[in-house]
């Protein structure tokens, strides 16, 4: 066939007619079918009820009350009813009955009736991962002014705001019939040195709002060393600490190493795992979910596990640069940045891993210190401080940390409680040492009998408040209130009890206004 430019036209015209007929029905599809609400719900703040109706897309919507009796209306254009409203409990909640129907053929129409008068307020939420779009209808209470809706910052349900704490596995070296190493006198042991100090690492993580600790071992047993970063996994673990304590032939050594897995080793154990992966329970994937080895190919598991293992490792180097950074001010260092090595506790490929050698109890005087329960407390507090900035700096998602940092909320007892004294090293000033640890310069001078503001090098200065997280009293935080936000939620952001939230603000009820300021009591 000759083809002409008539041909060639006639050509292209067919070939726009047909993408015409495949694309046009899904090019107007959204028109043709109605949008759905899916779910309704409902729950009751202390100044408003809220109501959220689930949708399959955004629409077009208007809100209006109407008294004698009083109502609230909510109609919805080209909208179908999806959901069963039997179920809605509207217990403490001026709302007594929920009904829908058919409005002008494609739209519905969703009448609330009510015991009293409400002040009704409504945004449009897009959907946001797994939560989809959402009609919010807030209906505040009579005499109580509804927020402003701010669409970038209205709050979630709190039952939608439920940040998870950040998990610390501590794991006490050695234990039972396997005391590890021996101190100069034969008589002090390593197991009971790691046991104390993994003790006073999970007090005092216990403390502190947004952490959950969890140790390995919790008393003089023994447990394999394969299934100590098991343990880790299976209460889903954002870090792996090993507490140790060292040993050497001459009595000179000493000071803190930490250590990482090394690369090498790291991609020997990935081959391990690939080729063991028929007969093992080897998962990735930590606090997010879990993806089992046995059902991925040789290659792609490698892949898997080879980028799993580069960011552990990455993220346990950062991890022990942080903790060093801030024992360095409790302990010496026998080296200053962290160490790598084939040591098996570390071999996690999805959790940041380190062991911590707190000291050598071959040396007698470091041996006594690590013996003492008073420099027990002291690594503790150095170990949990760098932890707590490690994080602070790179939160896991969806925790209370990631909240805070994103609010501008310093870490909670943080500096001041964790590090009992400071000496001074060149450079630094009191005002310095002072916005490190958290406190102020004139606390600082206080607690040291300084006429001034001049230290001198090796100065061995006392950190206010410091050595007990129990007897520290934390500096409160204010929080300016948000539209959308009601105190409860304020309350549970925090983690602190309604009750305290009143009485540190003066409040007789639980009326806040948008950009109040309040203080936040320590938890």
């Amino acid at each position: 066939m000759k083809w002409t430019a008539k041909s060639s036209s006639i050509a292209l015209r067919h070939f726009a007619m047909v993408l015409l007929l495949i694309f046009t029905p899904l090019l107007f599809s959204e028109q043709l079918y109605a949008a759905e609400v899916q779910e309704v719900r409902l729950w009751r703040a202390p100044d408003y009820t809220r109501v959220v109706l689930d949708l399959d897309r955004q629409v077009q919507y208007s809100v209006f009350t109407l008294e004698n009796p009083h109502r609230v209306v909510i109609d919805l254009t080209g909208t179908e009813m999806k959901t069963n409203l039997s179920g809605l409990d509207f217990k403490d909640s001026p709302v007594t009955g929920m009904r829908s129907g058919k409005r002008a053929d494609a739209d519905l129409r969703i009448v609330l009736d009510l015991a009293n008068g409400v002040n009704p307020s409504s945004f449009m939420l897009a959907a946001n991962g797994e939560l989809k779009d959402r009609l919010v209808v807030d209906l505040y209470d009579a005499g109580v002014v509804p927020a402003i809706p701010d669409l970038e910052m209205a709050e979630q349900p709190e039952e939608e705001f439920k940040q998870r704490d950040i998990i610390v596995a501590i794991d006490a070296g050695h234990g039972g019939e396997d005391p590890g190493a021996l101190g100069y006198d034969k008589r002090i042991r390593e197991k009971d040195v790691a046991l104390a100090i993994a003790r006073a690492i999970f007090d005092r993580l216990e403390a502190v709002p947004g952490y959950q600790p969890v140790l390995v071992r919790d008393g003089d047993y023994s447990v394999q060393l394969q299934r100590r970063p098991q343990i880790a996994r299976q209460n889903r673990a954002d870090i792996f600490l090993s507490i140790h304590a060292d040993s050497f032939s001459t009595t000179r050594a000493e000071g803190v190493t930490v250590y990482a897995l090394s690369e090498r080793i790291a991609e020997d154990e990935n081959v391990r795992r690939v080729a063991e992966k028929e007969n093992s329970a080897d998962l990735l994937g930590g606090v997010a979910g879990d993806t089992s080895l046995r059902d991925i190919e040789d290659d792609l598991a490698r892949t898997l596990l080879d980028l799993s293992m580069a960011w552990s490792i990455e993220q346990s180097v950062t991890a022990g640069s942080y903790i060093l950074n801030s024992l360095s001010s409790v302990a010496t260092l026998r080296r200053d940045k962290t160490q790598q090595g084939n040591l098996w506790v570390l071999r996690s490929p999805d959790i940041p891993s380190l062991l911590i050698e707190t000291g050598y109890l071959s040396n007698p005087d470091e041996a006594k210190q690590l013996n003492s329960s008073a420099y027990q407390r002291r690594l503790a507090d150095g170990i949990v401080q760098g932890v707590m900035r490690y994080f602070y700096d790179r939160p896991p998602e969806d925790t209370l940390v990631a909240w805070q940092k994103s609010n501008n909320i310093p870490p909670t007892l943080m500096a001041a409680t964790m590090a009992g004294s400071h000496v001074v090293v060149r450079g630094d000033s009191l005002s310095m040492i002072a916005q490190r640890y958290g406190v102020t310069s004139s606390a600082l001078r206080e607690a040291n009998n300084l006429r001034g503001d001049v230290v001198q090098l090796g100065q061995e200065l006392t950190i206010p408040g410091a050595g007990s997280l129990a007897a520290q009293e934390p500096l409160a935080v204010e929080h300016r209130t948000a539209p959308g936000e009601t105190l409860s939620g304020i309350a549970a952001r925090y983690r602190i009890s309604l009750a305290s939230l009143r009485n540190a603000n003066n409040l007789r009820n639980d009326v806040i206004h948008v950009g109040q300021v309040l203080t936040i009591p320590a938890p």
